[in-house]
């Protein structure tokens, strides 16, 4: 019977059911972000719970703080910034720098940098404050507390193109896919593996060593916010400067406070004051990961993994913030002289401004926002094993990973890793990889660590092309990791 149920465990996993955060790993930020075969110890929690029984060294692992930053963009370069918007290089006679005046043909530069019309912004920092993982003969144990903060923002060039030409007349803008998302929350993960029976209809030259995981995990979430629907427009007459504006927006946030809702929920804090507690949670959540690996043909590990499949539900100082509006600026004109109370054109602008921004809170009774959900699948060879002339150990591997949702920096923009790992000496490994596609694009990755017998300091570059060309770099990403010991 528990034969039947391992077998069943391994093979209906997938039916069952990913991140999108980068994981506070070194090691698997310098092979570009591989994770699913590859992963072992505390790293393999949130990546690929079965790979917990496959720890390097020793039978203990404890892992405090690595830290790991990203951000980046999809459309703003050093070298586009230094082109367009650093003026001519050349000063006058006074010693100031001469300005750019940008031609018909820059502006369109500037435009055409934004993929599809829409430009991303994307940052996000991932700090495991503790991470534990335990090996015994055919199991393995893991847990973690994981901090996530983010943010991610959808910029049209339609805005561009108005901060650039300002409203001629004769002109329509259309600013409907600005969005942006700020969170943080935090991921208790409890993950268990085992290493599976030896499925006896598969022959062993085939495929042996299976190993199952699940990962549970308890979501702390201590603030979100979040515009999702933005309706604006600005249309300017042909024949004279008088304006048509059309504003209107739907958000919602949690951990947050608003000052027209201060009585109503007994707070004092002022306007945008962010009222954040860490522990003291906005919204909780629950989560889990699967995953399996194999041994095929003798020198492959193959293996797959669904990550944070789950939800985090915000009921604390939710409020929910939506309106819209619409006015016609005829001109600017005086308030009539002798006319009591009497307003200027430029009031009546401003009143209707301040009259859309006014009163636009509302109590919510709460909101559920999805994990960032991705199936990840994976390859890797221990080359030295095929080749034995290959100096030291030299493993190589690859990735596909499939956001599923585009939830807490999550993309559905699917994405492929290669990578590779060298040890000349077993201390020194020297790591490297390449990304294509995902949330950020292109990279190239590279690090490198020192692994002494208890301990194990890595550092890793996600983005190392930004340093090796910084003029054409969009990103940057880098995790450090000093405070791995085993035992």
């Amino acid at each position: 019977m528990k034969k039947t149920i391992a077998i069943a465990l391994f093979f209906l996993m997938p039916v069952f059911g990913a991140r999108a955060q980068q994981i506070a790993s070194a090691r698997l930020v310098s092979l570009g972000g591989l994770s699913t075969a590859v992963s072992t110890d505390a790293d393999a929690i949130g990546t690929n719970p079965a790979n917990l029984i496959a720890l390097s060294r020793g039978h203990v692992v404890v892992e405090i703080a690595p830290l790991s930053v990203r951000a980046g963009s999809d459309f703003l370069s050093l070298d586009l910034y230094n082109t367009y918007f650093t003026g001519t290089g050349q000063v006058d006679s006074a010693g100031n720098q001469i300005g750019r005046f940008l031609t018909e043909s820059d502006k369109q530069g500037i435009l055409s940098a934004f993929p599809g019309g829409v430009g991303e912004v994307l940052t996000d920092v991932t700090i495991r404050d503790l991470g534990v993982a335990v090996r015994g003969l055919d199991i393995g144990l893991g847990f973690s507390v994981d901090d996530h903060i983010g943010a991610r923002a959808s910029i049209p060039n339609s805005f561009m193109l108005f901060v650039l030409n300002g409203n001629p007349p004769g002109t329509d803008f259309s600013w409907n896919n600005i969005r942006s998302t700020t969170w943080w929350y935090r991921s208790y993960n409890a993950d268990f593996a085992m290493r599976l029976p030896h499925f006896l209809i598969v022959p062993k030259e085939i495929a042996k060593d299976f190993e199952a995981g699940i990962g549970i995990k308890f979501v702390t979430g201590i603030g979100y916010a979040n515009v999702n629907t933005v309706n604006s427009s600005l249309h300017t007459d042909s024949a004279n400067y008088a304006f048509d504006v059309s504003m209107g927006f739907d958000g919602q946030r949690a951990g947050f406070i608003s000052n027209a809702l201060s009585k109503a929920v007994n707070s004092n804090v002022g306007d945008t004051t962010m009222n954040f507690n860490p522990f003291d949670p906005a919204g909780t959540g629950f989560g889990f990961d699967l995953g399996g690996t194999a041994k095929v043909m003798e020198f492959v590990k193959v293996g797959y993994s669904f990550t944070d499949i789950g939800w985090i539900a915000w009921t604390k100082n939710a409020i929910r913030t939506s309106g819209d509006t619409s006015f016609t600026f005829g001109g600017f004109s005086p308030a009539q002289v002798g006319v009591p109370n009497a307003t200027s054109n430029v009031d009546s602008l401003n009143n209707a401004f301040k009259d859309f921004f006014k009163n636009r809170d509302s109590v919510s009774s709460g909101f559920t926002t999805p994990l960032p959900t991705r199936f990840n699948l994976g390859a890797s060879v221990e080359l030295d094993e095929l080749f034995p002339m290959i100096p030291g150990r030299l493993l190589v591997a690859i990735d596909y990973h499939q956001g599923l949702n585009n939830s807490l920096g999550n993309s559905t923009i699917p994405e492929f890793v290669l990578g590779a790992e060298w040890r000349p000496i077993g201390l020194f490994p020297i790591r490297t990889g390449l990304g294509f596609g995902g949330a950020y694009g292109f990279r190239w990755a590279l690090g490198f660590g020192i692994n002494l017998p208890f301990w194990d300091i890595d550092l890793g570059v996600g983005t190392f092309n930004a340093v090796v060309d910084p003029a054409a770099a969009k990103n940057v990403s880098v995790v450090l990791s000093i405070l791995k010991f085993r035992f």
